[in-house]
């Protein structure tokens, strides 16, 4: 009787400890879904992973009448394609948008309001703020895979990217690769990584550098974001079909993108509405 009497009690601590971590899950999105909505001129979210914008217009275009709503929705169209390969309406890695929902969010402004919430929001709520900096990033909505005006016949510098790019594509791929890289062992920028070892040897190759933008930014191009951006690269030349121009170590992190389920396509057309726009 003792022995029954103590597993019950240790079933309903269980319980009430599940049921408390749940509210408090289900409490944090929800303060964070008010807070966005107090904030910001557009949220939306695709399950609880979110994605908000101020209402200034971007700054460096090459559209002239783009505004802070056409930007927004542009945003959420790609992440709802990256989550949505095979364009069925359904996520396709529910482990993906998971982790998205519970690690990160989605921010586009002006760095005088994004150099703010990105602290003050991964603070309060405990979300790491992946940011799309609208006044001095390239917001250039006609670029299209199928037409990348790229005018190189090899990937040879961290620098590189095509002249008419769309930053906002390359904002959206990051958040998916931060939120893989939070859920799968295989999947690292560190040094002795995967993905940190073909870079290393590219670079030990003389077939890549990162010491041009590190010596730009004041060495301030650590060797976890040059992974984090040479993986881009890599990703992208391949959505434009130029994969011919890849060489062993950039083809190795291509095939490691594929075994790891990264999304390999993109369409800023995606129109079957996965994401719920909050505001």
């Amino acid at each position: 009787k003792t022995y029954t009497l103590n597993m019950n009690r240790r079933i309903i601590i269980i319980m009430f400890l599940f049921l408390s971590c749940t509210a408090k899950t289900t409490n944090k999105i929800d303060k964070l879904e008010s807070y966005l909505e107090s904030k910001f001129a557009h949220v939306a979210k695709i399950d609880s992973f979110y994605i908000a914008a101020g209402n200034r217009p971007p700054i460096e275009t090459n559209d002239t009448g783009a505004s802070s709503q056409d930007i927004f929705q542009m945003s959420v169209r790609l992440f709802e394609s990256l989550l949505d390969q095979n364009e069925d309406g359904i996520v396709d890695d529910t482990a993906l948008l998971k982790s998205l929902s519970s690690n990160l969010m989605f921010l586009i402004d002006h760095t005088d309001i994004t150099d703010i919430e990105e602290e003050k929001i991964q603070e309060r709520f405990g979300v790491y703020v992946m940011t799309m900096k609208s006044n001095i990033w390239p917001y250039m909505p006609n670029f299209h895979y199928s037409n990348c005006d790229i005018e190189i016949s090899e990937l040879n510098t961290s620098l590189w990217r095509p002249e008419t790019y769309n930053a906002l594509w390359e904002e959206c791929f990051h958040t998916i690769t931060e939120a893989q890289n939070r859920i799968q062992s295989n999947f690292s920028f560190d040094s002795n990584s995967i993905l940190g070892n073909y870079m290393q040897n590219d670079i030990d190759n003389n077939s890549y550098d990162i010491s041009e933008q590190n010596a730009l930014e004041d060495d301030g191009y650590d060797f976890n974001t040059g992974v984090n951006e040479y993986v881009h690269q890599i990703w992208l030349i391949n959505i434009c079909g130029l994969q011919n121009i890849l060489n062993e170590y950039q083809m190795g992190v291509l095939m490691h993108l594929e075994n790891s389920g990264t999304p390999l396509m993109i369409n800023k057309d995606y129109n079957l509405e996965l994401a719920e726009i909050v505001k």
